[in-house]
């Protein structure tokens, strides 16, 4: 069961229904877990949609390959084993041209010697599991290969991504935040392709006008 609850769309204050609109927009739907920042903490939860939105999706901030970005997430999850995050970026994951069969040769070092992934993939996708292990500081031929295919950019965005699951897994393993449905969750479908940065950063200036109900 759910340890916290989420914040119910049909009773929120105009902040708090801000940012489930906006989620719906970059996101494609509002998951259980932004409902439970939302009902608890909903000026924290509107930075983190943003540095959501900005760092996984397209067009909103980053500048690297959307497709190894959502990889990273999906191998990040994996490795640690929540369940609620690998669904959620394994959908997402193909909303972006995965196939599931490649998703699947993820879970394991499937994927090292599989014509499915090129190049760029499998070291990004060994990248994050070793970002989520803590093993890359340590890697050097690891990061070799990461200096010799992505610019610095690259590497600080996907790092970025991996590094940003890492701390979402946490959070819904540890709220135990319950599972969506899969139909539900293949509303990220609808917010996959270049996204309006300009109605992000509408979202960020009219925040402050908004009114939020205390919850301490």
């Amino acid at each position: 069961m759910q340890r916290i609850q989420g914040v119910n769309p049909d009773k929120v204050t105009d902040g708090e229904a801000e940012i489930l609109e906006a989620s719906n927009m970059f996101l494609g739907r509002s998951s259980n877990l932004l409902k439970i920042l939302t009902n608890t903490s909903p000026k924290i939860a509107r930075w983190f949609l943003g540095f959501l939105t900005s760092t996984r999706q397209e067009g909103l901030g980053a500048n690297s390959d959307v497709g190894l970005r959502g990889l990273a997430c999906v191998k990040t999850s994996m490795t640690n084993e929540c369940n609620y995050c690998t669904s959620h970026t394994s959908i997402y994951a193909q909303g972006l041209g995965y196939s599931e069969n490649q998703i699947a040769l993820m879970v394991d070092d499937s994927y090292k010697t599989s014509n499915e992934f090129n190049d760029k993939e499998k070291i990004a996708i060994e990248w994050a599991e070793a970002v989520t292990l803590n093993k890359a500081q340590n890697d050097g031929p690891l990061w070799d290969k990461m200096r010799t295919q992505f610019s610095d950019a690259e590497i600080v965005e996907i790092t970025l991504a991996s590094s940003m699951f890492n701390m979402i897994n946490r959070l819904n393993d540890t709220f135990r935040s319950e599972l969506e449905t899969t139909d539900f969750n293949k509303k990220q479908w609808d917010a996959t392709g270049v996204l309006p940065l300009e109605a992000q950063e509408a979202f960020a200036r009219r925040f402050s006008e908004q009114k939020f109900s205390e919850k301490l």
